[in-house]
């Protein structure tokens, strides 16, 4: 990251703000992909004693279609989950790596804010 200096120190701030806005958007697309692979776990779990006797339906947005491969149907919720789960660590890593990015410039700004909040306390007195 480039040097903070007076000049550029409310642009920093700036950055600073959306990279925190920027990680708690992808910590909340975390949240939900969480709840999403829990559902897909809890469904899986349901369909374990599934047979071809049982009549099972899958929600297709607000429609319900009759499932006949129960099969296929436990292959496609295993691959759903499989591709949730890697979306889910990629953003974890993302997240991870943003905030050490925001510890970084909050380490620089700190000091650089300080000497101007006591630069400008000094000019008042």
């Amino acid at each position: 990251m480039d040097e903070i200096t007076p000049e550029n120190v409310q642009e920093k701030i700036n950055l600073f703000q959306q990279m925190q806005q920027q990680s708690q958007a992808l910590a909340q697309q975390i949240s939900q992909i969480d709840v999403t692979i829990a559902e897909t776990e809890r469904t899986l779990n349901e369909l374990k004693g599934a047979t071809k006797k049982n009549t099972i339906y899958r929600a297709i947005g607000s429609v319900m279609k009759k499932v006949d491969d129960v099969k296929k149907l436990k292959e496609e919720l295993n691959e759903e989950k499989e591709t949730m789960e890697i979306r889910n660590k990629t953003l974890k890593n993302q997240v991870n790596a943003l905030n050490t990015q925001i510890e970084e410039l909050q380490r620089k700004l700190t000091p650089v804010v300080q000497s101007i909040q006591n630069t400008n306390q000094n000019a008042t007195k």
